[in-house]
């Protein structure tokens, strides 16, 4: 019986080792194309979302603004933005929207 139990405690606590091996799952979209000249800005933007219902409000308004302001003229062109979104545990989501552009 001793065996029994010592053998399924193995086995779940190498399943454990195993599903928590893996919980940061990253997901990423980007829309980019450079071209032209310039001086280049780059900004970044990060918030916390959870159980993928409460996604963070204004995150790429507020990384276009940090992106804009950055410009005296507030003039950019060959804008690039990707969002990339961390995942740990399925429980809580870290997103992040990255932008890079030149000013006119």
């Amino acid at each position: 019986m001793n065996k029994l139990v010592v053998s399924l405690l193995r086995s779940l606590a190498l399943s454990v080792c195993l599903l928590l091996s893996a919980c940061v799952l990253i997901n990423s979209g980007a829309i980019s194309e450079s071209t032209g000249g310039g001086s280049a800005v780059h900004s970044e933007y990060s918030d916390y979302g959870i159980l993928h219902l409460t996604a963070p409000a204004n995150l790429t308004s507020n990384a276009n603004s940090a992106l804009a302001s950055q410009c005296q003229s507030g003039m950019l062109s060959d804008v690039q933005t990707e969002l990339s979104v961390r995942d740990w545990f399925l429980v809580v989501q870290y997103y992040t929207v990255t932008t890079a552009a030149r000013c006119k």
